[in-house]
């Protein structure tokens, strides 16, 4: 095995020369929680396993500890601060030896706690087995400096919860409003009218297995109760797969069918709805599930999905339930129901759009977070191992505000449009210093922004090294991005981009640049994002030999534009032609097309 220069193998893998391996009992000391059914009720928390019990006026440790689960749930530590009383499923930590607790903390989230599980019955773990588990330390300092990293991120995860809880909050607030007609959009003044379900559509059944090995296989997609469960608008990449038969061929859903759970354990579920706005040539319903298709044109299938999802709605969905032990909705019902709604089907579209305008702002946040998760998962793996050192103090960060390009050569913009690229394509194909700056290159012309740049001609198409070692020394200092080299076997140092938990402080910054160019920008990294490097190079340079001939007042034919791009440099003859000019016609249908914005590039 190669151990790199400075590292060492050791019983939990290759890490740090300077790092030591101990097992957790000589770095700290693990008590007991016990019952509190005795002790008044104060302003004490009790933690359980799945957080704050009740309150009491007694406490067993105060400070930073982490609890362990010792029986039951033994599989997520958890981090305290503070007066604290644990119950007696759980063990608290105390008494820490040279050791940072927060760090402790993140290197017992990544252990598999069921595997250390000796119990036949209910999981449980015996502190002696705890004490033995052995854990990678790096100075006390470097400890330090990983924990707060992991906590920046930590913190942006929580912010982003808590502004997807806000935004659910609006939403649902919007739809009780939009839905009852209690608030009116403006241009809509005509009565809302009352029809029966029954009237304006018709119920249709689910397909029912004849053996268990109907659903989970075959070739076809199919909705499930789940799929409905998760969302108003069905997502086709999460349908499950099922074996038709001939017979069975007529019973496909069609685009706009809506679908409704017919049977829970409680009746809030019971009724839940979701329409289907993506078609498959090939797409059933199960039996856990009726569909409900429109037979009048003046209703709009997502309005209503909207609408039973609504407090409303889920109101006579519950009160249609029937049953005692399991609840269950019958087509009957649900046909004799009545709904009241917007008479005109433009007034359903529009309260429709709003709603899904919000969806997808929930959407677009969700996504953020998740990918903030995977760069901590990311993060964990390399920091906790030594792959990734931190070994000098974090630096305080100055507040980012966008600047006047006339206060300094280069302004403080270009460090944040910069960030904002890497944290949007960061994880796009052919990723890079190339991609960054052909990236950058293409959003300061098509957003007219002033990021004091001098862009030459140079092989892979515009290139201001002095803006790019600029923007480089700004990631360093403010550590908003992380810069790793790797040398390639041609000798060539391929540099990559990584957003760190601290980007969050770039977005906000981005966040005071007025509001359509923002737009306009994100729009376009969004193409970019699907580009891999070739294509972002040929983008990047067409747009650039054009815009030179808009500042020229010269002719600009497609013809002509395809021979100034091979003219840019011998390694242009790598591109083919045909996805020279299909470039070209992409630009032209996407409306990336230059004005004649900034200075005309010129040659080395």
């Amino acid at each position: 095995m190669n151990i790199p220069q400075g590292y060492k193998q050791t019983e939990l893998g290759i890490i740090p020369e300077d790092w030591e391996v101990k097992p957790i009992g000589e770095c700290l000391s693990i008590g007991n929680g016990c019952d509190y059914k005795d002790k008044p009720f104060g302003n004490i928390p009790v933690y359980g396993t799945g957080g704050v019990i009740t309150y009491i006026n007694d406490y067993l440790y105060d400070g930073q500890t982490i609890c362990i689960g010792r029986k039951g749930t033994i599989n997520k530590p958890l981090y305290y601060e503070g007066k604290i009383w644990t119950v007696d499923t759980l063990y608290y930590t105390y008494n820490f030896i040279d050791v940072d607790v927060k760090y402790i903390y993140y290197l017992l989230l990544t252990i598999d706690w069921m595997s250390l599980n000796e119990a036949t019955g209910v999981p449980s773990l015996t502190s002696d087995r705890i004490r033995h588990i052995l854990l990678a330390l790096p100075p006390v300092a470097e400890q330090r400096a990983i924990a707060e990293a992991l906590s920046d991120i930590d913190g942006l995860i929580a912010a982003l919860d808590k502004k997807i809880a806000k935004k659910r909050l609006i939403k649902q607030g919007a739809m009780q409003q939009l839905l009852t007609g209690k608030k009116r959009l403006p241009g809509f003044s005509d009565p809302w009218v009352e029809k029966k379900l029954g009237e304006i559509g018709y119920t249709y059944s689910g397909l029912t297995g004849k053996s268990k090995d109907d659903f989970g296989q075959g070739n076809a997609k199919y909705i499930t109760f789940l799929n409905v469960l998760a969302n108003p608008i069905l997502k086709e990449n999460l349908f499950g797969s099922i074996t038709i038969r001939e017979n069975e061929q007529q019973n496909k859903v069609q685009f706009g069918d809506l679908f409704f759970n017919t049977s829970s354990e409680t009746p809030e579920d019971v009724g839940t709805c979701a329409v289907l706005l993506s078609y498959h040539e090939e797409l059933y319903l199960n039996s856990f599930c009726f569909g409900y298709r429109l037979t009048d044109d003046n209703v709009l299938g997502l309005y209503l999905a909207y609408y039973f999802r609504s407090r409303l709605g889920r109101q006579l969905m519950t009160s249609l339930a029937q049953g005692a032990t399991r609840y269950n909705l019958s087509k009957e019902l649900f046909n004799a129901s009545r709904i009241i709604l917007p008479e005109t089907k433009d007034e359903q579209i529009a309260i429709a759009t709003i709603l899904t305008d919000m969806d997808k702002e929930i959407d677009d946040l969700e996504a953020q977070r998740d990918k903030y998760r995977l760069l901590k998962s990311g993060m964990m793996q390399k920091l906790l191992m030594g792959q990734i050192r931190l070994t000098k103090p974090l630096t305080n960060v100055v507040p980012l505000v966008p600047g006047d390009s006339a206060v300094r050569e280069i302004p403080v913009d270009a460090h944040i449009w910069a960030g904002h690229i890497v944290n949007r394509l960061w994880q796009s194909k052919g990723w890079g210093r190339t991609k960054l700056q052909k990236s950058l290159h293409l959003v300061g012309c098509y957003a007219q922004l002033d990021l004091g740049e001098e862009y030459i001609r140079n092989t892979a198409g515009p290139d201001d090294q002095r803006l790019m070692n600029y923007i480089d020394r700004k990631f360093k200092q403010y550590r908003h991005v992380n810069i790793e080299k790797e040398r390639l076997l041609d000798g060539k140092i391929h540099y990559s981009y990584t957003p760190t938990s601290r980007i969050q402080e770039v977005e906000m910054a981005y966040e005071r640049y007025p509001q359509d160019i923002r737009e306009r920008v994100d729009n376009l990294l969004d193409k970019l994002n699907l580009m891999n490097l070739a294509e972002a190079e040929i983008l990047s340079t067409l747009y650039a030999v054009w815009n030179n001939r808009i500042i020229k007042g010269e002719r600009i034919t497609d013809d002509l534009l395809v021979s100034d791009f091979y003219a840019w440099s011998e390694h242009k003859a790598d591109f083919e032609e045909r996805k020279v000019r299909r470039m070209l016609d992409y630009m032209c249908k996407e409306n990336i097309v230059p004005i004649g914005w900034g200075k005309y590039i010129d040659e080395k």
